[in-house]
């Protein structure tokens, strides 16, 4: 199957594409470790150029307080321990991919990240590590892609046989075409046009199948047209709650009391469509309430220091 960069190369219908389980399983790291050292995106300095300084005591209380809210939602939470000399594994969206067996073809693959700052390459084999003890097999890139960063910049459709894969400074176009290549995926390629916003998931949050969070300005023209043409409901985030609220890097979900839904059952009633979201955002929280979604409100403000909140802060995987 192909990947796709412009709508003139579109041959499918969301509609028509094979089911996903939701992914209703969590990962995160154990922010032990968690501090900034280095920086590798815009975020992690100051006005003076000074890198950000983090208060590890609230920053350890935000991350105990957002993992109880998953739980609270029904979620399961599995901890993947801290790594030393490694202050960014708390944004363990990054260092793989899964590929569920429902999209593989080959059973449940974890795909290795390619980082592309060094400061972070460490992470990738941790991880494998985790996620193969966990009963995935681990399924590295052979092909010459310089970076990918796992689902940073590789959002599945919720529900959907499809990967969303962001090109830009921190994964290469040619790791898509690897991908669709080797497993028969269909990629929807994104380019990434500003420097704040250097994965996906910070300028595109897709909520359900028919929905998304996104601010327009981060993409390229061909890239606003795919999401325009395959996203029927779009919520359009502003450049200040985008850029300084993170407000796209949340997390959607649909789970409650620890109830999954079916990839094919209908859609979730309103109570349990609940939308995690940096606190502040007060104009895309009541876009979402119009759209009938609850917005739960947390604190990120030290991990924002570092360039992520909500979506970085974990690793979403289906049960099976």
């Amino acid at each position: 199957m192909p990947y796709y960069d412009s709508c003139d190369e579109l041959d499918f219908r969301i509609e028509d594409l094979g089911p996903l389980p939701d992914f209703d399983m969590l990962w995160m790291a154990d922010p032990r470790d968690y501090q900034i050292s280095y920086a590798i995106n815009p975020h992690m300095r100051g006005p003076e150029g000074n890198l950000h300084q983090v208060d590890r005591e609230r920053a350890r209380s935000q991350w105990l307080a957002l993992r109880r809210v998953f739980e609270a939602r029904g979620l399961q939470v599995e901890v993947i321990p801290p790594l030393d000399g490694h202050p960014d594994l708390v944004f363990c969206a990054n260092p793989g991919l899964p590929l569920p067996a429902a999209a593989s073809g080959a059973g449940n693959l974890w795909l290795p990240s390619r980082m592309a700052s060094p400061q972070r390459q460490g992470e990738v084999d941790h991880l494998a590590s985790f996620a193969s003890s966990r009963g995935w097999t681990v399924a590295p890139l052979d092909g010459p892609a310089r970076c990918l960063e796992g689902t940073g910049d590789g959002l599945w459709h919720p529900r959907r046989q499809l990967l969303w894969g962001g090109v830009g400074p921190r994964t290469d176009g040619a790791a898509w075409e690897e991908l669709s290549r080797r497993y028969g995926l269909r990629v929807v390629r994104l380019e990434l046009v500003d420097p704040d916003f250097y994965h996906l998931d910070t300028c595109l949050a897709l909520l359900d199948e028919k929905t998304c969070l996104w601010y327009p300005g981060a993409f390229s023209e061909d890239g606003r047209e795919l999401i325009r043409r395959l996203v029927a409901k779009r919520i359009e985030v502003d450049e200040v709650e985008a850029r300084k609220g993170f407000a796209c890097n949340v997390f959607a979900s649909h789970a409650f009391a620890g109830e999954a839904l079916a990839s094919d059952g209908p859609a979730p009633p309103a109570e349990q469509r609940v939308v995690v979201i940096e606190e502040g955002c007060a104009r895309v929280g009541e876009a979402l309430r119009q759209a009938n979604w609850r917005v739960q409100e947390v604190q990120t403000s030290e991990f924002k220091k570092s360039g992520g909140s909500v979506f970085c802060m974990k690793l979403a995987l289906p049960h099976d």
